[in-house]
């Protein structure tokens, strides 16, 4: 028996590990103390590797999908050659276009297959690639292009007295406090830091919270917009920053001005004084940050309350100035300019493809996922006839009745997976891939995600390597998952070149496509130009802190001359139609949908990754009520319900939870039945997805659609009156 450092890859906050192994048998998981930054820290996710690893229905080789819909094993040789024939007919008959590919959150255990996949697309042409980047949290991005950044980046933490956290739960789900969330938190309330949270649910992070916030579901931008009336009257406007970095003060102040206290306390259901306090607490502050969440973003309007955001940021001047230190400092990436100056806005849409599907197309963030199942079905020229997919569609895509058509319509479906899940059972070849124990991991990606995400990455020069941890089962036919890129690009004669995602300006590296390359050849790609080389990241075999990384940001330069956009009309014109609007029309509230149903994070889970038996206690995912709402209804805790929107009905089971607003429940996304036995609502949770719709207030660029502040309808349901069966 044996112990050995490695970094838990079930999220992206990339935890250091030990692994407990007696010769092949993982045994058990738990913190590294040795790793800084981090304090031994892990949670539930990382403790079930074992169960993760040992799982008995992994696949250990791929299966190809017969015409009767029988499966059998196909090996590796093989599959590479028949997707390649069918992949080149679908090229001849259709053009470039017609092939996409979805990037979802199992690249986290394999960073390699990122570059590799949009290598393999810019070969053959194609731009066609999509991501959860627009169905998560787009707004963040296409807010940050139309108000522009800060080449200093944020502040880091050491320097916030104030930290504004809007539709999300950092203690939970590791986002703007990756490492060690509830004690970075406590940590930096020690130090007189602030945290204002603005959230439907007493959450584990509001808890902590000087002022909680609790409003009604989708009114964040009113919330956000009656903060930024009060630093404006109150003087909490940081003038001399404005008048240097920015324009359009005077206009977001005259499209604020109907947001008084008096108006957004009656329309978000809070307490006035409680509103003015927030406002009061970001006005005392000398420094701080915004952490718009997942549940903002879920609720529509994601972009707009991002936006808003950013204009509390610069009205506050909550950005790094000169001789401060870099919050995200890069290690194995290139070293940055970071300077006390903004960057200009630029253009968050109307640059790129547009789509045949309702005017939707590629942004900031990337192309239109909402499209993506109409053009697997569409009779126009943009037509998506094969899929490259890593990740959990069936999970994760809302009107999940939807998507399994638009796979099936599909001439050729590639699903990378560890499992035969959900979505891979639509797959004609579904690709067995390296779980994450069998993989070497390293902390590029995180930085890179870090450039578009505020909420991820570290705050110190940090990073990591850590070699395979144990090879693949005996017998086993595995491909890590960017390998069929380079082996399908082979066998048509393509060269490809590998692409630094968001690297803009770097020279793409050649790969030998007669020598096959090891993932770390791909790594040493990744890390090209890095601030520390990788073989000095890879001397320490629990990360380190590289203080030759850390840097501080230098003077503005003289001849900038760009500004921070605080008066966009699209955003401003956005913000005068929640003005107008009436409320409880935009929520779809009433009579016959009482209830708002919110997403919400589980400890023991991530989205739509695997999850073996046994690893969330309940083994299902509980519809919380406020017991007050319960007693109404006359349910208790356990008893079974259906839950049931315009769109659709799930089976459920009801859940006490005196934290949660009444009139608002609460469920988490990533469950559902399993295509391998009898759907078991208590073993396998309910199917959110079910109960949206692409098309309910969709975002008019990139369509993401309302998944969270779902109207819905929660009644008594007895198991011989509801119908169980799911077809795959």
């Amino acid at each position: 028996m044996e112990q050995r450092p490695f970094v838990c890859r079930n999220c992206g906050s990339s935890c250091p590990i030990v692994v407990t192994i007696d010769d092949d048998r993982v045994l058990a998981v738990g913190g590294d103390f040795d790793a800084p930054l981090y304090r031994g820290y892990t949670c539930p996710k990382a403790r079930s590797i074992p169960q993760e690893h040992h799982r008995p229905d992994r696949l250990l080789h791929s299966l190809k999908r017969l015409p009767d819909g029988r499966r059998v094993p196909i090996s590796s040789a093989q599959l590479v050659d028949e997707i390649t024939e069918r992949l080149s007919r679908i090229l001849d008959a259709h053009g470039p276009q017609a092939v996409a590919a979805f990037l979802g959150n199992g690249v986290a255990a394999q960073p390699a297959a990122s570059g590799m996949m949009l290598s393999f697309l810019a070969a053959i042409g194609s731009p066609m690639m999509f991501s959860p980047g627009t169905i998560d949290q787009p707004g963040l991005l296409t807010a940050g292009a139309l108000h522009g950044g800060w080449q200093g980046g944020r502040m880091h933490p050491s320097q916030w007295e104030a930290l504004l956290v809007v539709g999300g739960n950092p203690v939970v789900s590791k986002q703007y406090l990756p490492q060690n969330p509830a004690w970075q938190l406590k940590q930096l309330q020690q130090a007189g830091m602030r945290m204002i949270v603005i959230d439907p649910r007493r959450t584990e992070t509001a808890r902590r919270a000087a002022i909680h916030l609790q409003a009604i579901p989708g009114e964040d931008p009113t919330v956000l917009a009656g903060l930024i009336h009060l630093l404006f009257e109150i003087g909490g406007v940081d003038d001399p920053f404005v008048s240097e970095n920015a324009e359009g003060a005077a206009a977001l102040r005259k499209a604020v001005a109907g947001f008084t206290p008096a108006y957004v306390a009656r329309r978000a259901g809070l307490a006035e004084p409680d509103l003015v306090a927030a406002a009061r607490i970001l006005a005392e502050a000398k420094g701080g940050d915004t952490a718009p969440g997942v549940g903002t973003s879920m609720s529509t309007r994601g972009g707009l309350t991002s936006y808003l955001a950013l204009c509390i940021q610069t009205l506050r001047g909550f950005w790094s100035r000169a001789g401060d230190p870099v919050s995200r400092p890069k290690v194995l990436t290139p070293r940055r300019d970071w300077r006390a100056q903004p960057t200009p806005p630029h253009p968050a849409w109307d640059f790129g493809l547009r789509t045949s599907i309702r005017g939707l197309q590629q942004t900031v963030a990337g192309m239109p996922t909402a499209a993506l199942p109409d053009l697997m079905m569409t009779d126009g020229p943009d037509r998506v006839r094969a899929l490259f997919l890593h990740g959990g569609a069936y999970y994760a895509w809302p009107d999940t009745k939807k998507t399994v058509k638009a796979l099936g319509e599909l001439d050729l479906l590639v699903m990378h997976d560890v499992e035969l899940s959900g979505t891979a059972v639509h797959a004609d070849y579904v690709i067995a891939t390296y779980d994450q124990l069998e993989t070497p991991a390293m902390s590029a990606l995180n930085e890179s995600v870090g450039d578009l995400h505020p909420g991820y990455d570290w705050n110190e020069p940090y990073a990591f390597y850590r070699p395979p941890l144990l090879p693949p089962p005996p017998g086993a036919d595995l491909m890590e998952s960017w390998q069929i890129y380079y082996r399908v690009a082979r066998k048509l004669g393509l060269p490809l070149s590998y692409i630094v995602y968001g690297g803009a300006g770097a020279e793409p590296v050649p790969f030998d496509m007669e020598n096959e390359p090891l993932t770390d050849d791909i790594y040493e790609m990744m890390c090209r130009g890095s601030a520390v080389p990788l073989a000095e990241v890879k001397r320490h075999p629990h990360g380190a802190i590289f203080e030759e990384a850390r840097e501080t940001v230098r003077p503005r330069d003289p001849a900038c001359a760009a500004r921070l956009q605080l008066a966009d009309p699209a955003m401003l014109a956005e913000l005068a139609q929640v003005r107008a609007e009436d409320p409880g029309a935009r929520r779809g509230t009433g009579w016959d949908f009482p209830f708002q149903l919110v997403c919400r994070r589980m400890m023991q889970t991530t989205n739509s990754s695997p999850r073996p038996d046994g690893i969330v206690r309940s083994g299902y995912n509980p519809l919380w009520m406020n017991p007050a709402d319960m007693d109404r209804l006359d349910l208790r805790s356990g008893d079974q319900i259906e839950v049931r929107s315009r769109h659709g009905a799930i089976v459920g089971f009801v859940e006490s939870d005196p934290d949660m607003r009444a009139g608002v429940v609460a469920m988490t996304h990533g469950f559902g039945p399993r295509p391998d036995r009898d759907y078991d609502p208590r073993r396998d949770g309910s199917n959110i997805n079910l109960l949206l719709s692409w098309e309910d207030c969709p975002d008019p660029y990139h369509g993401m659609p309302r998944m969270s502040a779902v109207p819905v309808i929660v009644v008594r349901a007895k198991p011989e009156d509801l119908p169980l069966k799911h077809e795959f």
